[in-house]
């Protein structure tokens, strides 16, 4: 008897608790959803292939160049929106904005035997926007970025970088609605030539100088989601 009375009771359990069971499974599947921002704080290393053509009234001298542009520590902010396409995969849009320091990049020109360093080109700040698919694992987010990166430059000192970014990165809530995440990424920006005039020995030389920056970024921040 006392059996025949517990098997309807455990149904009624069931009908009433699995679907806020599921309810509560779909929540923990979709905490990754919606509107995030963060801020990170890292190391961003910059490499330069740098050629140059040095003329003296309309000769071309011979020359090679060499540029300076160490590491740093850099400052990342992100916004974006993550979209849940199935029960783990997400997909986000966002954008990221990053000073520069106020570095500039020097050159040292050799030419007739002597080494000549100049001012080049001085960054102002970052900015990007890209795509983020994302695998939310049993701890956390697992995500590629991908999109296009911009170095805004002093006019004075030469054209914008225009390039593409490629980056991968983890999140991990850590208290409510908090997280914390690193993340790697790499950018590769077009050539860019700008042209000066150097002084030296008593002589002007008019130089066209072509760069084309690469920058890898490590970053370790902590973000929040709506």
């Amino acid at each position: 008897m006392l059996r025949i009375w517990f098997t309807p009771f455990f149904l009624l359990i069931s009908v009433f608790c699995l679907p806020a069971l599921a309810q509560g499974q779909d929540q923990i599947r979709s905490k990754f959803e919606g509107f995030y921002t963060d801020l990170g704080i890292g190391y961003r290393n910059i490499n330069t292939s740098t050629t140059s053509v040095l003329t003296l009234n309309s000769s071309v001298i011979p020359s090679s160049v060499s540029s300076g542009g160490p590491g740093h520590t850099v400052a990342v902010m992100t916004t974006g929106y993550n979209f849940q396409v199935a029960q783990n995969y997400f997909i986000a849009i966002g954008a990221n904005i990053s000073p520069a320091n106020g570095l500039t990049q020097e050159l040292q020109i050799q030419a007739l035997n002597k080494t000549t360093t100049v001012s080049g080109i001085k960054s102002l700040y970052n900015y990007g926007f890209f795509l983020s698919p994302g695998f939310k694992t049993e701890h956390g987010l697992v995500y590629l970025k991908v999109g296009k990166q911009t170095q805004v430059n002093n006019s004075n000192t030469g054209p914008n970088f225009n390039g593409n970014l490629l980056g991968l990165g983890y999140k991990q809530f850590i208290y409510g609605s908090i997280y914390f995440f690193g993340e790697a990424s790499y950018s590769s920006y077009g050539a860019q030539t700008t042209s000066r005039s150097i002084v030296s020995s008593g002589r002007t030389f008019n130089a066209s100088v072509t760069t084309t920056p690469q920058t890898n970024r490590f970053l370790v921040g902590l973000g929040y989601q709506f």
